[in-house]
């Protein structure tokens, strides 16, 4: 680029022209290497080239001259983007290289087209530009390698790598990180290591999209799992999670978590026509009714343990208090209810007398007291009146201790459930809609909760305060959230049917309903709840990091990170970060960035607020973003024709004869010999020769200034081949038909990376453009130069 343009026969616009124009081509990726091909997916192997290496393991690859690169994540990859963390090694220090995501090519072509275009600048994170001996215009738009121990380079990045943008689709076609070489030397393909990169469907391991975001701890409730065949009644073990249901072929144990039996079904007394039943899950027993008696199964084998409890009557309703080794049974029918000792399996008392059969009976095993709803009419002083009335029993004495009136009006009170931490009961009116919110301290309701359809059977979960009601006219179970200040009615789960039974597994915080012929399982679901979020870190380049974050969530979430290179405008997924620590290797590149956890599951997405990260230098292996040193250089000693103005500039040696020799006669003089050469940035830029039969000069290497200049008529330039960098052939006569630059090819047979994302030629057209007018500047210079002489 530099023996196109030599700085000093630029204006200052014209060397600002001159590297607009090198962006230029960088940006629109003019090739004039052969299509490449896509290669297929499925059933292809990815076959190397002459000077390019795929990755034989996955996640790494090796180069023809030794490199090697690695990449931490290469299978499953979120398609919608996923940050990488590429290293590299074993890289010649003086020859600039592109890292990027690109087609894989066919045997012997360039890695080409590459997704997201050409980043020259590395601020999108989605390509990189790797050079220690960049172009004078470039020192600001690379990132250099950093110098190992064997004397090569090496560099580590975090590339963010997407299944497809507007032309490339890489679920259709084989894609890959690869190094390959820059425009400076673009044909060679012995910088070329290709490492393949496939991309999941969002829900590979590590890799899983998140979930839309909700608020921290939002509820959800969802019916995940049904089973059993033609179910009379279930009761739920809190201590394992087993349901047990009593079906026709007889007792069957289903495992929660799979909806399937645990085993073959068990033929214990009663279990195959049980209208209710109750568990023990300490002792692993369960409470059968059966004619006139309740026998005692053992849960797990289903044979008879003991001799069964005698009942004066069919049960209709049981509630059992394991702690209080008491049974409370309800006879149908019959206007009392019975307390037994589990132990010696005989009657507690007598039977404790109401007004009317209870409608519903549960206990408070906190206290060891049962609960009785009943309702009932009667005339009294000529007016009908209902009695809807909620019984306090002494589980101890078997004693009637209190009556709380819900309602004298139609209200239906016939279902009851129990708070024991807050000494709360709730009511089920199927007449009236509602639930009855009493407060058994003071025998007083305090409140209704208004559900709708008839509401008759009725759960609490005490530990999150969720009252479930199941209802009559409803084929949904109604959700009450009681931890706020005030009832909040959350969206119902919907069954096939309308229920008949309700339980639920308070360890587990799931419910479960009788409906339709099955046992339907309703899994209680919260988001995530951020509880530790990652923390501002400052490090030394070299050293490790590690961030950590936590949340609370049910299901348990699934945790991902993202980093933020541009102070939170964008976030880009971590690949393979399915952890609450991420750990990596600190760089000098990372200085600034930004990282964050996101914790999904089923509910929704919560993200932790973010960390900063500085970087700050170090003894270790840290890399460095750059830097040049604009040395003041020796301009001095010139001889015409043969100055040299070397020096440092920006770190590079832009040496040679930067001047030339103003011969010959006004019309024939030579205006060659410049050499704007050395060692550019440690690189031999070009190796272009400008000259001719006048000059000679060599752009990269020594400086010949002679020749014979011919007045009127000489030839300045001549034709001149040039290096890898391209064919810049700086010739013409002058004096005659005036041909400054004749061919112009930057960066050989191609540009650096091919843009998928902008258009080509318009872009091409305007670096075009741009080029012409810095040639232009060259040649009015060159003019007023012969002119003056």
């Amino acid at each position: 680029m530099s023996s196109l343009l030599p700085k000093r026969h630029l204006s200052k616009r014209g060397r600002l022209l001159a590297a607009t124009a090198a962006a230029g081509l960088l940006i629109t990726g003019v090739t004039g290497a052969a299509p490449v091909a896509a290669v297929a997916v499925a059933g292809t192997a990815v076959t190397a080239s002459t000077g390019a290496a795929v990755a034989a393991v996955p996640g790494s690859g090796t180069g023809p001259t030794g490199q090697t690169l690695t990449v931490s994540a290469t299978e499953g990859l979120a398609p919608k983007g996923a940050t990488v963390t590429v290293t590299g090694s074993g890289y010649a220090l003086d020859k600039g290289v592109y890292l990027a995501f690109c087609v894989v090519p066919e045997t012997g072509k360039e890695p080409t087209p590459c997704l997201g275009g050409a980043d020259t600048t590395g601020s999108s994170g989605s390509s990189y530009w790797i050079s220690s001996n960049p172009p004078p215009y470039a020192v600001e738009m690379v990132k250099p390698f950093t110098q190992q121990a064997d004397g090569k380079g090496g560099f580590e990045l975090q590339l963010t790598v997407k299944a497809q943008d507007a032309e490339i689709d890489c679920t259709q076609v084989r894609c890959a990180v690869v190094t390959k070489a820059d425009h400076t030397h673009i044909t060679e393909r012995a910088q070329d290591v290709i490492v393949p990169v496939t991309f999941g469907t969002g829900d590979g391991d590590g890799n899983e999209e998140p979930t839309p975001e909700v608020p921290e701890g939002t509820v959800r409730h969802a019916l995940t799992r049904s089973f059993g065949t033609g179910p009379a009644a279930f009761a739920v073990d809190s201590a394992s999670g087993s349901v047990h249901v009593s079906e026709a072929r007889g007792l069957t144990t289903y495992d929660p978590e799979t909806g399937e039996p645990a085993g073959d079904p068990l033929a214990g007394p009663g279990t195959a026509t049980a209208a209710t039943m109750a568990v023990d899950p300490d002792a692993g027993l369960l409470y059968v009714p059966r004619s006139n008696a309740v026998a005692v199964v053992n849960s797990r084998t289903g044979e008879a343990v003991g001799e069964p409890i005698a009942v004066p009557g069919n049960v209709g309703l049981m509630a059992l208090d394991p702690a209080g080794k008491r049974l409370y049974v309800a006879v149908s029918n019959a206007k009392s209810v019975l307390v037994y000792d589990t132990e010696s399996r005989q009657a507690v008392g007598a039977p404790v007398a109401l007004p009317f059969a209870p409608y519903g009976l549960t206990v408070d095993p906190v206290h060891h007291i049962g609960y009785a709803v009943y309702v009932g009419g009667a005339v009294v002083n000529g007016t009908y009146t209902f009695a809807n009335n909620l019984e306090a029993i002494d589980g101890e004495t078997a004693t009637l201790t209190s009556t709380v009136s819900i309602g004298t009006t139609a209200l239906g009170s016939q279902g009851v459930a129990v708070d024991p931490t807050t000494r709360t009961a709730y009511v089920g009116n199927i007449a009236a809609g509602t639930v009855s919110v009493v407060d058994l301290a003071a025998g007083e309701v305090t409140g209704t909760i208004p559900v709708g359809g008839a509401p008759k059977f009725l759960a609490f979960d005490a530990e999150t305060k969720t009252l479930y009601a199941g209802r009559l006219n409803s084929t949904a179970v109604a959700v009450v959230d009681m931890a706020g200040d005030a009832p909040e009615i959350l969206d119902p789960i919907e069954l096939p049917g309308s229920p008949s039974a309700l339980a639920l597994d308070g360890p587990r915080h799931t419910a479960y309903a009788l409906a339709d012929g099955k046992v339907h399982q309703i899994a209680r679901q919260v988001s995530p709840k951020v509880t530790r979020a990652p923390e501002d870190t400052t490090v030394e380049a070299g050293t490790e990091v590690a961030l950590t974050a936590a949340a609370d969530a049910t299901p348990a979430p699934v945790a991902l990170w993202e980093v933020s290179p541009d102070d939170g405008q964008t976030w880009n997924v971590i690949a393979d970060s399915a952890a609450p620590e991420l750990t990596f290797t600190a760089r000098a590149a990372h200085d600034g960035y930004r990282y964050r956890a996101v914790f999904s599951n089923v509910v929704g997405s919560v993200r932790t607020s973010a960390a900063r990260l500085t970087v700050e230098a170090g003894s270790g292996n840290g890399g460095t973003d750059g830097g040049s040193t604009d040395g003041g250089g020796t301009d001095g000693g010139s001889t015409d024709g043969g100055s040299t103005d070397g020096g440092t500039d920006g770190g590079s040696t832009d040496g040679g004869a930067d001047g030339g020799v103003d011969g010959g006669a006004d019309g024939g003089s030579t205006d060659g010999g410049s050499t704007d050469g050395g060692t550019d940035g440690g690189a031999t830029d070009g190796g272009s020769t400008d000259g001719g039969t006048d000059g000679g000069s060599t752009d990269g290497g020594s400086t010949t200034d002679g020749g014979t200049s011919t007045a009127g008529g000489s030839t300045a330039g001549g034709s001149a081949t040039g290096g890898s960098s391209g064919s810049s052939t700086s010739g013409g006569t002058v004096g005659g038909s005036d041909t400054t630059g004749g061919v112009d090819t930057i960066g050989g047979t191609g540009g650096g990376l091919a843009s998928t994302g902008s258009s080509v030629l318009p872009l091409a057209g305007t670096a075009a453009l741009l080029i012409l007018a810095g040639a232009a500047a060259v040649l009015v210079r060159r003019r007023r130069t012969s002119t003056a002489g």
